[in-house]
């Protein structure tokens, strides 16, 4: 047993600039054409051969790719133009190079050559075109990323995709992880019956799903595809994904050999999957936070008042909450994810518990007996319950008392964007690095799942700008002053940092891509 961290540091530097280098290395010759990217080709000898069969937390609700998050179901049936490699990082897929433009408004990818889609048909820079054409013209999770787009063939072996304004981390768009599917390439047989995208799968991954051997929502099942490119990926003549909503269930699972991989994780279970010799994997944290949609008092006047914003971030006493979250949890004051692009630990505007404060400051504002304010939160989102509880205590200290509305997950989305709630939490408020949560939480028309009243301020515009145009040199400075910008504004309020882990038994998962998933077809039984 062993408990392992990712080697890839939280936060990688690694947008536009690894993209460079890797091309660099492909110029060079050392990836083979049709090899699998950063790791060059394996022997096909290194094949696990037998089943492979992993727990997994959520199922999709169908195979419609613009409508799903991402999921291990669609990493082994698609392939996509970027992949995460086993090193956590990016690597080359259907895109076998890529680079930026100097000003980060032009993303030019090379199409590989010689990958086929399940049925035999050819990949081509017309399949990558118009397969990112249709997420533009389909309602998509993050459609607001992508409908900015504008793409477009150059030459015969080329796509290039263009920004009105600058741009960088298309990467976590366009790989088989972390930001929904925007990056898998479907058939021309798909795309012709989008109907059909919904129950069955059209993409040109090392698995074919096996319909009648698979009970969605249960258990999915895949073998190899005989057309893939890279048989070195193909560790597996099966791949069994089994939907283990539960930590403990899934846990068991793995102790009684029925998976040999549960990236339910769970931090309680730390301990125990330790003690039954398991290798324990940090995969990520994520930022639980309360997000004030309503910094325009629309709907609940005292929160356009930027003084009640910050009573609310000072009033909650984070290492309290973070000790009652469980022993891995971790305070989180500032919107850079600890030790991130952009963290600092002395930075002004993070907030250090200080209720005598807090109340000084709602009493300045004109609210010195608190107010009413409801709250949106999803009942599924489980890590979220134990902190979110602790922090409607902490701020009934304040006067403030929230009634929490629960709703499913399923109906989170459409819930915010009625605008009919100033406030809402979530456990994975941050999620991934900046520049990643600059778009999410500010910059419309990315953000409009959560700054759904489409608020603006000029000192955040004026440090969004500079971030989005940074280059190697000043990226870390950038996000700082974001950082610090947007914490001073108490648009979005951390709480604590949630650790999330997968657990495995003598196979080999690697490290996780900054977002925190993993690179699932290139797992195979440890030496």
């Amino acid at each position: 047993m062993k408990a392992r961290r990712r080697v890839q540091a939280r936060g990688s530097r690694g947008y536009r600039w690894a993209a460079a280098l890797l091309a660099g290395v492909l110029a060079a010759g050392l990836l083979a054409a049709c090899g699998s990217g950063g790791d060059g080709d394996r022997d096909s000898s290194s094949k696990s051969g037998g089943t492979l069969t992993v727990a997994i937390t959520y199922p999709p609700s169908s195979f419609e790719l613009n409508t799903q998050c991402s999921s291990e179901v669609f990493q082994l049936a698609y392939e996509p133009l970027i992949r995460v490699s086993p090193t956590g990082g990016y690597e080359p897929a259907i895109a076998e190079s890529w680079a930026y433009s100097k000003n980060n408004t032009v993303f030019t990818m090379k199409i590989r050559k010689g990958v086929k889609f399940q049925d035999g048909t050819d990949v081509t820079v017309a399949s990558v075109v118009d397969t990112l054409n249709y997420y533009k013209s389909v309602p998509g999770i993050i459609k607001g990323y992508i409908e900015p787009w504008t793409v477009k063939a150059v030459g015969d072996d080329s796509v290039q995709i263009s920004y009105d304004e600058p741009f960088i981390g298309i990467e976590d768009i366009l790989s088989d992880v972390g930001m929904c599917n925007n990056g898998m390439i479907i058939s021309e047989a798909g795309l012709k019956n989008p109907d059909k995208l919904k129950t069955e799968m059209f993409g040109a991954g090392p698995y074919e799903y096996v319909a009648s051997e698979s009970n969605p929502g249960d258990h999915y099942t895949f073998k190899p595809n005989p057309n893939y490119y890279d048989k070195s990926r193909q560790n597996w003549d099966e791949v069994v994904l089994r939907v283990i909503p539960d930590p403990t269930t899934a846990l068991n699972a793995l102790k009684t050999g029925q998976v040999q991989v549960d990236v339910v994780g769970g931090e309680t279970l730390v301990d125990q999957a330790k003690s039954a010799g398991f290798d324990v994997t940090l995969s990520t944290y994520y930022g639980m936070c309360i997000l004030v949609s309503d910094t325009e008092g629309v709907v609940s006047k005292p929160l356009a008042d930027v003084r009640v914003r910050q009573a609310i971030a000072l009033a909650l006493d984070r290492e309290g909450i973070a000790a009652a979250s469980g022993p891995e949890a971790k305070p989180q004051d500032q919107i850079a994810q600890i030790d991130g692009v952009g963290y600092d630990p002395d930075l002004p505007s993070r907030y250090t518990y200080n209720l005598d404060e807090a109340k000084r400051l709602m009493a300045e504002a004109g609210y010195p007996d608190g107010f009413d304010v409801e709250m949106l939160w999803s009942s599924d989102d489980v890590p979220a319950k134990t902190p979110l509880t602790a922090a409607v205590e902490e701020l009934s200290k304040i006067g403030i008392n929230i009634k929490l509305k629960s709703i499913p997950f399923g109906e989170l989305v459409t819930a915010r964007q009625s605008k009919k709630y100033p406030l809402s939490a979530a456990s994975f408020g941050l999620y991934g690095d900046l520049p990643s949560n600059a778009y999410r939480l500010y910059k419309l028309p990315y953000a409009d799942v959560f700054n759904v009243f489409g608020n603006t301020d000029p000192e955040i515009d004026k440090a969004y700008n500079a971030l989005v145009t940074s280059s190697e040199s000043n990226l870390d400075e950038n996000a700082r002053l974001f950082n610090e910008a947007m914490g001073a504004a108490a648009w979005v309020i951390p709480v604590v940092a949630l650790p999330q882990y997968a657990f495995s038994d003598g196979i080999d998962i690697g490290d996780p891509g900054q977002l925190g998933y993993y690179a699932i077809n290139s797992w195979k039984r440890a030496s």
